[in-house]
């Protein structure tokens, strides 16, 4: 039985609690659009500002935690002399960039600046602790300027650094507040491995499983709502030897590492790969900054004035999870996976100061399907999945590139490795698949087991806030 959490906040309505650090100007959105059930006024936010939250509440630990006001917490203190460790959290999940004021016209605030001074009080003299929690995505905002807008509000409110809890999926946050000389807590924890191991397992198990209900998006193009498929181990096994393409390459958003692994399998010759890409997305400006990695007009005239897809007609209406088709991974030996961060800086060095450490949901899709991979993210991505308890396949491809921490040469070592495997024979491809298959295969049960076991790694997260609880009588 998991100990139950206490979370405070400063407006508690009459139907639920507000997000801290939410700009009270909204309050009256709140209230017209849902008489303040917060999460059911976001359409009429978004009518009435033409934009979205920058802070929402997830819920995540609602299961195991309490929630209060502050004025509650401070009557049970000095009246009825209960005193216990409480945490005041914020979750920036609407926009971790507009949470620090960063381009939006209605956030033009750090939102720190909206806490109260009452709960400031309470965390700096009392027993209340501020917690940024963050790990339903990022990359975007986690740079060594930002953080520093939020140790500069700590310090400016003196609020001890002991105080101060992160809740990030970021593996390399850790040494990077380090390096600014804070000894706060910080916990790398990866929703995206959870989530995407409770979709697939589920549409292994539940033959009525459809990932978007009624309330949500429906899916879209080719697959209808209820078509997630993911390979099992045999399927995988079954398909070894049989007519495959060399990468299956999921392209979506334009990013400069995605285009230049696209133009270098263009070279190669698309025919021999699965590829999609939507012209859509195509941006003049990447191109035009980035030229030097793909300066070919051909290329640019194909991926800007035609599209290719898979399984999905409309790759703008997509999202990283419900959109699963085990059809494009059994038909392709290895998955290219591009992750959402690569480049950290403009010139191709890794950002020594804080080079962050984000993987989303785009590295399981490989593993849930019982695929190889070659992934080009942050360096020493594989080192930190093999953390996790997986397996990658160094001995059969040369994995040094994820040591590097220079970005441009982590890029074209793993290309390197891209084109190597295109090069070798249809044999020896295969052999390839016979010498991986019991670490596919492994990596896949070892995936599913964060599913069956998710309240397990969710009480990482209650033992990591719980760590120096005490109750005070």
């Amino acid at each position: 039985m998991l100990e139950q959490l206490i979370f405070g906040y400063d407006i508690m309505s009459h139907n639920g609690e507000q997000p801290n650090c939410l700009n009270p100007k909204f309050l009256g959105s709140i209230a017209r659009a849902s008489d303040f059930k917060f999460d059911q006024s976001g359409p009429y936010f978004r009518q009435r500002w033409g934009d979205d939250w920058a802070v929402y509440n997830s819920n995540y630990l609602s299961e195991y935690s309490n929630r209060k006001s502050i004025f509650e917490i401070i009557k049970d203190r000095e009246k009825k002399g209960i005193r216990k460790e409480w945490f005041y959290i914020i979750e920036p999940f609407g926009n971790f960039e507009k949470f620090f004021g960063i381009g939006s016209s209605i956030h033009s605030e750090l939102a720190l600046e909206f806490i109260s001074k009452t709960a400031i009080e309470e965390i700096k003299n009392y027993d209340g602790n501020l917690v940024i929690s963050y790990f339903i995505d990022g990359g975007l905002g986690v740079n060594k300027e930002n953080f520093e807008k939020i140790f500069n509000f700590i310090d400016k409110n003196e609020i001890p650094n002991e105080k101060v809890y992160f809740i990030f999926q970021d593996f390399k946050l850790k040494k990077n507040i380090e390096k600014l000389g804070r000894k706060v807590k910080v916990l790398d924890y990866n929703q995206a491995l959870i989530a995407k191991s409770q979709e697939f397992l589920n549409t292994l198990t539940n033959p009525n499983f459809s990932y978007w209900n009624n309330n949500d998006e429906p899916q879209v193009g080719k697959m209808g709502s209820t078509k997630n498929s993911v390979v099992t181990s045999d399927e995988f096994i079954e398909s070894i030897g049989k007519d495959k393409k060399d990468f299956l390459f999921l392209c979506r958003h334009w990013k400069p590492h995605r285009i230049k692994v696209l133009y270098d399998l263009w070279k190669a010759g698309l025919d021999n790969f699965l590829v999609s890409w939507d012209k859509k997305f195509y941006s003049q400006q990447l191109i035009d900054e980035h030229r030097y990695m793909f300066d070919d007009d051909v290329f640019i005239d194909l991926v800007k004035n035609t599209s290719k897809h898979l399984d999905i007609d409309d790759l703008t209406k997509i999202a990283g999870y419900g959109f699963e088709n085990k059809d494009i991974y059994l038909n392709s030996y290895m998955s290219i996976v591009t992750e959402s961060i690569f480049f950290q800086t403009p010139h191709g060095h890794e950002d020594k100061e804080f080079a962050t450490g984000y993987l989303s949901e785009k590295i399981w899709k490989p593993i849930g399907h019982c695929q190889p991979f070659i992934l080009l993210g942050p360096a020493k991505s594989l080192e930190y999945i093999r953390s996790l308890g997986f397996k990658t396949f160094d001995g059969f491809i040369d994995e040094s590139y994820d040591m590097e921490t220079k970005d441009s040469n982590r890029m074209y070592k793993a290309i390197h490795e891209i084109m190597k495997f295109h090069n070798k024979s249809k044999e020896e491809k295969d052999e390839f698949l016979r010498n991986v298959k019991e670490i596919c295969v492994y990596n896949q049960e070892h995936f599913l087991s964060f599913s069956k076991n998710h309240k397990f790694e969710q009480s990482k997260m209650i033992n990591f806030l719980l760590q120096n609880q005490n109750t005070l009588i």
